[in-house]
């Protein structure tokens, strides 16, 4: 009896420190949520605008959902349109300050935080490669992901083919802010006039 008593203290302190660990995780993860929401809901706009654009290269229904893994991991799924930028931007700044390299596996986008892992498949072929975001763009008009040359070729983009409809499945970090600024990108330089990679295409 006497040694139950002296365990009551310790079951009760166990528990309260259980209960104060789930709020705490609840609370993280609310806030996760509403950050992903939040970033959701700023592509959500740009990619409307982006699609009034697209005319005969609207390949895809562009589309932007938020998903939960099993793993409790917070994914923005965008489907859209994706080119590709390279040689003409070799060596100068993106907006997060390196050195833009062709041949890496970056890719820019208009309002994911820079720094975030991405997944992109080509819906026509089921090719998927993994991007990091490291600037801005595509400056074309229609367009919702502009790949380095390094990427798209993963993915058979070409600049032949010019664009290709994708599925983006963006991953952010616990410590990105809700923000979609960043400075300006190697792209934006020379405003980026990617219709010299495209190739004319009709909509299948």
């Amino acid at each position: 009896m006497t040694k139950m008593h002296h365990c009551a203290p310790n079951l009760i302190f166990s528990l309260l420190a259980f209960c104060a660990c789930a709020r705490s995780n609840d609370i993280e993860d609310t806030k996760a949520t509403q950050k992903t929401e939040q970033v959701a809901e700023t592509i959500r706009h740009k990619a409307q605008v982006s699609e009034k654009a697209e005319g005969s290269q609207d390949l895809v229904k562009d589309k932007v959902s938020v998903k939960k893994t099993a793993k409790g991991e917070h994914i923005i799924e965008q489907t859209g349109e994706a080119s590709s930028y390279g040689q003409e931007f070799q060596g100068k700044t993106t907006a997060n300050g390196e050195k833009f390299d062709k041949s890496h596996l970056t890719a820019a986008h208009p309002t994911l935080p820079l720094g975030t892992k991405a997944k992109v498949t080509n819906l026509k072929n089921g090719k998927s490669v993994d991007v990091r975001i490291n600037d801005r763009g595509p400056y074309a008009k229609g367009r919702d992901i502009d790949l380095s040359q390094g990427a798209a070729k993963k993915l058979d983009i070409t600049t032949k083919s010019g664009i290709a409809p994708v599925k983006i499945e963006a991953t952010l970090a616990a410590s990105e802010t809700p923000t979609a600024g960043g400075s300006a990108s190697a792209s934006e330089e020379t405003a980026h006039d990617s219709k010299i990679l495209i190739a004319p295409s009709s909509k299948k």
